[in-house]
């Protein structure tokens, strides 16, 4: 991962140094990073020719786990006219045109600034058909391309921020995974650590309308559709994620085990991806916090039955396994205090 950033930021350091702001020692927060991305883009030659002050609207953050503070923030505005940069003497058409910067910040100085996709903002050029394709990206080409060709989904809600991760394993060289998560919604994008690679998506909806969807994206943005399964809205009843069954199995603990009636799960998790990069066929996640440690896993097909294991750590310590079936059903393995 980090030789995917180090040559994303040797390819795409800036010409120009008009825009750089020098942050303050310590953690740049996603806030600031978002200031340092919009007022990048109300000084630069696109938006101060003639955009709309009140359509700017931040989209999103994305934290890169890299050694010195990275983001990427997502930006929609509008401008009254067609083009991109300084567009003095040009015969324009006058029409509202609505637009999309990425703008990757790094403690204090933009680095990269890409309006769809096409026009570079920091050096006042079209994009070169050499540069990287960010990870990001390719998760929001598979979303709006899983939503755009199965209107059987029908109006799938998409978070307004997304959670960040990096799933590579401590020593992994190689090959990187990232997890992006927020409102039912677990995109992994996985990709070997290459010049130009081709990410490979998994996406899991655990919404209304639930569904997961696997395929590619190329650094063309060309979608190749591997795998889609969709729940049922009326034959079936809805399916169990591993979400469910990590709920359900916590459930059963507090209810059938007298020494731990006083526990309770905590109000967020934090999630891990634990299969194993090339394993196909088998899934499996790791929740934690507050003490608890709940791995769940399953194999890949529809409606699984899961494997559970439960190890919590506070005054009352334990290990568990089991299973959760789709109906909800427990069948205790092992308990051991």
């Amino acid at each position: 991962m980090s030789l995917v950033v180090a040559l994303v930021i040797a390819g795409f350091f800036p010409a120009l140094t008009l825009y750089a702001w020098q942050a303050q020692a310590g953690e740049y927060t996603e806030q600031e990073a978002m200031d340092m991305a919009v007022h990048f883009l109300r000084n630069g030659p696109t938006f101060k020719f003639d955009g709309i002050p009140e359509s700017i609207s931040v989209r999103g953050a994305f934290r890169a786990r890299t050694p010195i503070p990275t983001w990427s923030v997502v930006i929609e505005f509008e401008c009254r006219h067609a083009g991109y940069g300084d567009r003095t003497g040009l015969v324009l058409a006058q029409v509202v045109t609505p637009h999309e910067i990425a703008v990757i910040v790094e403690e204090g100085r933009v680095i990269r600034a890409v309006v769809d996709e096409v026009w570079d903002e920091l050096n006042q050029r079209e994009v070169a058909h050499t540069e990287l394709l960010p990870p990001e990206f390719a998760k929001d080409l598979a979303i709006e391309y899983i939503l755009k060709s199965h209107s059987e989904l029908g109006t799938v809600p998409l978070p307004e921020v997304w959670a960040f991760e990096i799933l590579t394993p401590e020593g992994l060289v190689g090959a990187s995974t990232q997890q992006f998560v927020g409102d039912g919604w677990t995109v992994n994008v996985s990709f070997p650590v290459v010049m130009r690679p081709v990410y490979t998506i998994s996406v899991r909806y655990s919404g209304d309308n639930s569904f997961t969807w696997e395929g590619t994206v190329d650094q063309s943005g060309n979608i190749e559709e591997t795998s889609i399964s969709i729940a049922p809205t009326s034959i079936e009843p809805e399916i169990l994620f591993p979400e469910d069954a990590r709920d359900i199995a916590i459930a059963y603990l507090i209810e059938h085990k007298e020494e731990l009636k006083d526990l309770q799960a905590p109000a967020s998790w934090k999630v891990k991806e634990l299969t194993p990069p090339g394993l196909v066929g088998y899934y499996s996640q790791q929740f934690t916090g507050g003490g608890w440690t709940v791995n769940v896993s399953n194999p890949v097909v529809w409606k699984p039955a899961y494997t559970v294991e439960i190890e919590y750590v506070g005054e009352v310590s334990f290990l568990w396994e089991g299973t959760v079936d789709q109906s909800g059903n427990v069948t205790e393995i092992s308990y051991t205090k």
